[in-house]
């Protein structure tokens, strides 16, 4: 079983998602950046999915959004999971400006989007990485 996880800093879209990715998937959700950076390199997810919208971390580095997190888990993780922004933004611009404002990112997802669907594009995904391992 894939384990894959969501950072959104709203308690009942994680509730919300990790209930009905629950029935597929090992499903970890997290509200805040700082206990989510301590378990991504601990846990070893296929997939993470990143609201825009984050909380923001002023530590040791410096990220205020979840395209900057996707950039620096790209970029220090010797092997990153698959990073998916998710975002409300999206249902509301093309894919190509997703990409533009977050190129590291592996893929989109609406938010606000049919749940079903989601299923659907993070299963298309997932497969992806397992090639990569």
């Amino acid at each position: 079983m894939y384990k894959i996880a969501l950072l959104d800093d709203n308690q009942e879209i994680c509730e919300l998602m990790g209930y009905f990715l629950g029935n597929y998937f090992e499903v970890a959700t997290f509200t805040n950046t700082t206990s989510f950076l301590k378990q991504i390199e601990a846990n070893r997810y296929a997939l993470v999915m990143i609201d825009l919208s984050i909380q923001p971390y002023y530590q040791d580095i410096n990220i205020k959004d979840g395209c900057e997190l996707i950039t620096y888990l790209k970029k220090t993780l010797p092997e990153p999971p698959l990073l998916i922004l998710f975002t409300g933004w999206i249902s509301r611009n093309p894919a190509s400006e997703g990409k533009k404002l977050c190129p590291l990112a592996d893929g989109f997802l609406a938010k606000d989007g049919d749940i079903e669907e989601m299923l659907l594009e993070i299963n298309r995904l997932l497969p992806s990485k397992v090639h990569q391992n």
